[in-house]
């Protein structure tokens, strides 16, 4: 029993690596902005991050992700990183509608609380 208990296990974790890790391929965007016929991506980098590391992907609808090709192994505190895409020559105007697939979530804490000591 635990010669096939083992090489499950170790099955199963390999795919759960898998998917996390096509999953974090997609970055989760704290805001945006649109300016001249470009967008401005504020995300979270730990580092890393180079502008080269991010790709703009169309998609129907229309739509547009923007997708990380290369991961951010660093470790420094986080803070917020911009990428700038120009929207020339994906089909895309201002004049029309469309939606940015990327999750959302507000940008990391600058600063962590500061505790007040206990007083005597």
């Amino acid at each position: 029993m635990k010669h096939i208990f083992f090489p499950v296990l170790s099955a199963s974790l390999f795919l759960l690596a898998t998917q996390a890790k096509a999953e974090s391929s997609i970055p989760v965007l704290h805001s945006f902005a649109i300016h001249q016929n470009s967008v401005v991506f504020e995300l979270t980098s730990y580092g890393c991050s180079k502008d080269a590391d991010f790709e703009l992907r169309m998609e129907d609808g229309p739509a547009i992700i923007l997708v990380r090709k290369r991961p951010d192994r660093c470790k420094r505190a986080p803070m917020v990183f911009q990428v700038k895409r120009s929207l020339d020559g994906s089909g895309l105007s201002l004049q029309t509608p469309f939606t940015i697939r990327n999750p959302f979530a507000p940008p990391p804490a600058k600063h962590k609380a500061k505790r007040k000591p206990f007083s005597k």
